[in-house]
Formats: structure tokens, sequence, C-alpha cells
């Protein structure tokens, strides 16, 4: 069956991740001991085989088995600190003990090392609940690497192994995961409906920050969210995933809507529903500090945001960033001291950026010159409900105004912040400052030369410092920070198209200003830019049709209206809204 069909059969459910490696960073561990090289924080990261098959010195390994030497980077797990005897027994029995915020704990997967083909053969799990051991399994003779538990017990915060017998003689333990994420399914009657709203761009001129946004209601079986195992679970940030689906030969073929974060629980004690309100992680950004990136000169658009992103905690993986930003050089760049959020929208003014978050939960700064790819879906009478062609007074004009700033750097030196600190004895010491001006090529100093200042993060607005006091007796000093004062100079241009001026009369839009734009060049791009979005008679086409997950945001498709009349689009924003069958609205701008 294809979503095309009618009639059709079309699927919902929604996963919420309750407790995993990235929601559950509060987790902490606690060993019996460790081997020279050991990582027990791996255990619970969802590694599911070693880096390496590890060369060891007590006896099982040899000259033509692949084995390699170990390198403290090498993902391994815990490795205990002591050895078992010739017939795997432990005199000294080693433990790891995994804790965390309260839970229940449905399953429990144990996973030794597949590469050693070792494995823990008895051991025992305790689970405790502020201390308390609530529940005990004795496990004897086990023969698989991996052994998954299913003790479902209720308001865990620690979970405890003990390893008495491993399956090789004269080794250590070997753990590479001791943990299972918490997570549950909600398809058919658990679930009442779901919507979706996923968006790459506004409807207007503007690059603004775009976050997704979706709900779901579910059944409150048994009283599960308000008095049940996931009482303590409802709060924020819990993994949203929607899903829609439809079958195939083999089953149901599910697409997944993206990721969300749980933002707000609605659990009434008069009904047999719960509300759960959830955003991407786009919206975490607006409470993320970014300390700015100092003044340098010539740096890349993309080195300006893969900074804002790396230093807000995501990894590589985690982001997509257009690679012809590269070549969008700014003389004396910096970003000031501000959110992640505003930082993100700095640069997005500047190099014409839609910043949005992909179905995969990863970060999109897609720039106006990266091409649309064809979803291969039309939207037409015979699959559409309702065909509305919009333009607006924030969709139009025909003059646009750009503002551009001119850089310089004075000659002269100025003290922008000033602090008595006093350090303890061997203290060690990190604040935070901010500048009374915008400087370049920060500088601080102290008064005393015992306390020891370096600065670890240095922007034109504020600096991270780290101080030192490396004597036995308390230490008094006054903190200054100094540097050159940065000059701006603001001019303007404007782009227009005089046959629309002619015709129509004057409708002027002004661009938001950006720091990062420092050429007339420039400026003269990002209004020819906008000018030809917002020309007359573009706007924007809203539908609401049948669906089909397959258009997603950012990717190109056909519109005909119901007189036969096509256009070539580029999908902006998709609803999503699953109630048993499937209704999508799609709005789309010309190519």
């Amino acid at each position: 069956m294809e979503y095309s069909d009618n009639p059709r059969k079309v699927y919902g459910k929604v996963e919420i991740i309750y407790s995993d490696k990235e929601i559950s960073s509060n987790m902490g561990v606690t060993v019996s001991g460790n081997s020279e090289i050991s990582h027990p924080r791996e255990v619970f990261e969802g590694y599911q085989t070693p880096t390496v098959k590890a060369c060891t010195m007590d006896g099982n390994s040899d000259m033509g088995g692949s084995f390699q030497m170990l390198g403290k980077n090498c993902i391994l797990g815990w490795w205990s600190g002591t050895l078992c005897d010739g017939n795997g027994v432990f005199a000294v029995k080693p433990y790891i003990e995994l804790s965390f915020v309260l839970r229940p704990i449905i399953s429990w997967i144990i996973r030794g090392d597949d590469k050693l083909k070792q494995y823990p053969v008895d051991f025992t799990i305790q689970y405790k609940s502020n201390g308390n051991v609530v529940r005990t399994d004795e496990i004897t003779g086990n023969t698989e690497i991996e052994i998954k538990l299913e003790p479902r017990v209720n308001d865990i915060t620690s979970i405890r192994m003990t390893i008495s017998k491993w399956n090789t003689p004269n080794a250590c333990a070997k753990i590479l995961q001791f943990y299972d994420k918490l997570y549950e399914e909600y398809v058919g009657d658990a679930m009442q409906m779901f919507e979706v709203n996923e968006e790459m761009c506004s409807s207007d001129g503007n690059y603004n920050i775009n976050s997704d946004s979706m709900t779901v209601t579910l059944h409150n079986t048994d009283r599960k969210f308000d008095k049940g195992y996931l009482r303590s679970l409802m709060i924020l940030g819990r993994k949203v995933q929607p899903y829609i689906g439809i079958e195939k030969e083999n089953g149901v073929e599910y697409t997944r809507l993206g990721t969300f974060y749980s933002e707000e629980w609605q659990v009434e004690q008069d009904s047999q529903w719960v509300k759960c309100t959830a955003v991407d992680r786009l919206m975490s950004l607006q409470s993320q500090t970014y300390m700015g990136y100092p003044f340098t000169d010539r740096v890349s658009v993309y080195e300006l945001a893969e900074d804002v992103l790396q230093k807000s905690g995501l990894e590589p993986s985690e982001y997509v960033i257009s690679a012809n930003l590269k070549e969008n050089i700014i003389d004396m760049a910096y970003l000031l001291k501000t959110t992640a959020w505003d930082a993100l929208q700095e640069i997005a003014n500047a190099a014409l950026c839609k910043v949005f978050v992909d179905r995969e939960d990863r970060i999109h700064l897609r720039s106006e010159e990266t091409e649309s790819l064809s979803a291969g879906i039309e939207i037409n009478p015979s699959n559409m409900f309702s065909y509305k062609s919009s333009i607006t007074l924030t969709e139009f004009a025909n003059r646009i105004k750009v503002e551009y700033t001119e850089v310089s750097i004075a000659t002269e030196i100025i003290e922008v912040a000033e602090l008595e600190v006093a350090l303890n004895p061997n203290e060690v010491k990190t604040i935070t400052l901010e500048y009374s001006s915008d400087i370049a090529y920060a500088m601080a100093y102290s008064s005393n030369s015992n306390v020891k200042v370096v600065m670890e993060q240095g922007g034109v607005n504020a600096c991270i410092l780290t101080l030192t006091n490396a004597t036995g007796s308390v230490q008094a000093a006054t903190l200054t920070v100094e540097g050159n004062a940065i000059e701006l100079n603001s001019h303007t241009v404007y782009s227009e198209d005089e046959d629309s001026v002619n015709s129509y009369g004057t409708v002027e839009y002004t661009h938001p200003a950006s720091e990062l734009v420092r050429t007339e060049e420039q400026a003269k791009y990002i209004g020819s830019i906008i000018l030809a979005r917002m020309r007359a008679g573009e706007g924007v086409i809203t539908t609401e049709w049948r669906g089909n997950p397959a258009l997603e945001i950012g990717t190109g498709y056909k519109s005909v209206d119901r007189f036969g009349d096509g256009k070539e689009l580029v999908c902006e924003y998709n609803k999503f809204t699953y109630n048993g069958g499937l209704k999508q609205q799609t709005r789309g701008r010309l190519k």
C-alpha cells in the first residue's frame, strides 16, 4: 500500500523515552576498583562492542589471535581491578553500581566483551531505593555475552551488580553495558491523537530560527502517569518521537517525524487522557549561555556557527551546516556574549540562513544557496482538501533596507572590568566578568603575583577567568581586564524593484540588522535575495491534503490547483494530524 492509495490504512505511534544516556546526565557510577585502563561511565552510553579485541597480560591472548593493544581512547566499558582464579572464581568479588533519578526498572541489559567472548557466569543484582535493597536476583550458570533481565520493579534509584564467577580464567571482569533505557510505545487505543508541526522558516521574509513542536494525547491506563510507575518521570525533557506508518508486504513501515522534548504534561484526575506538549532541541538554546567569539580577522560564517553549536554541547553528528558558508568570510569577526539562540539568529541574519531541526534531531544552518532536492510528490485536486495562495503585507515588498557595519580598532587601550577577589590557600576559582565596553584583544591582569590569572575564554564583551592561589595563605588581588576599543560605523543600502514601485508605490521592508554584515557588497547581496523572495505575486501556497511523510521541509514538490495551474515549490512548513487517519497541512514557496 502507498500513501497515495484510496482507500488506505494509515498507522500512528508515539515512543516516549523516559530515561536514556542523553536525558539522564545525572547518572553516577561506583565500582569496587578499576584496571589500569577502565571507563566505567561507558556502561550506560549504549555501546554494542568494544573498539578493539584487547591484548591482555593474563595469559588469554596469543600472537595469532588478531589482538590489539588498548589505548586510553578505546571504548571498553568497566574493567575491574581484581582477577579471578584459574576456575574463574573471584576471591574478592568485584562490583559496579549505577545510580540515577527515581525510576521503574522494566528491563535491564548486561553485556560483556563480545570480541574476547568474556562474560559473567555467576552474579548478583541488587535493586535499591534510596539505599535500601528492595529486590535481589541471583544468576548462576550464565552462558551468554548479553543478558536481559526483566525485574519490573518501581521507584529504583540504583542497581548493583556483584560478580562471583567469570567465564575466562585469570581475567578481570569486563562489562561494556550495564543499563537499559526506559521507554514506552503508544499505539491503537493507548493513543487518542497527535499533532506535529515542522517548519524551516517563517512565512515572511525573515530568517528567523524556527522551533518545531508537537502534542500527543495518551490513555492513562491504570493511572500509570499520576499514581503508577511513571509518576516520578513526569518531568521536562523526556524524548517524544512520533511516527506515521503504512502497511507494506512485510508489515507496517513507519516514518519518524522528529524527536521532541516534553515541555508540559497535563494530567487530569477526572479524565482518562494525558496530554503532553513537546518542542525540539532548538528551544533549549534559549537558556544556553554563549560566551561569544573573540575578535578575529577573517573567519568564515561556518566557523562561527560551529563554535556556537559545539560550545552548546553538540557533537558534529548533531548538526549540519551548509558547506558553502565556509566561503562567506568576515573580516574582523566576533560575536557578543549572549544566548546560543541569539548568536545563531545573528548568524542567520548575516548569512541568510534557515535554522531548524530535521527529523534525525540534527540542527541545520541552511544557506539560501543550498539546492532543494525533489521529494517526487504532487499535491493536486485528487488528494487535496483546500488550496490557498496568500500574499500579506509581511510577505510583499519592493524596496529592501539593509544595514551594514564598518568595524575599526582604536589604538588606545581601555579598561573595561575591575574586580576585588580573595582566594583561600591553594584555591582555584573560575569567574565570569562582563565588560563595560566592547574590546578586541582582551588581556587580564592580577595586582598580586601570588594570584595567577588565566583567560579561558575571552570575548569582546565578557570573559571567563581561572584564578589560582598556589600559596598556603589567603591572597587578595584586584583583577583588571583591558583591550583595544571597538569602533562601529553603520551604513544603509537599499535594493528595489523599479517596475513594482512604479506600479504599486513603495512598500519597504527592513532586514534585521546584524553586525556580521560588514561590507556594502554583502548588504546589497542580502537585499537582492530578499527582494526576489518578496516581489509582487509571490507569497506562499498553503494546502490541506491527505498527506505523505515523505514530504519533508526543505524538499521540493509540485502543487496543482483546481484550474490545472502547477507550480514547483519548496516545502517550508508541515502540520501532521493523526487521529486514526492522517491529514497534512503544507506551506510552500516558489523555488
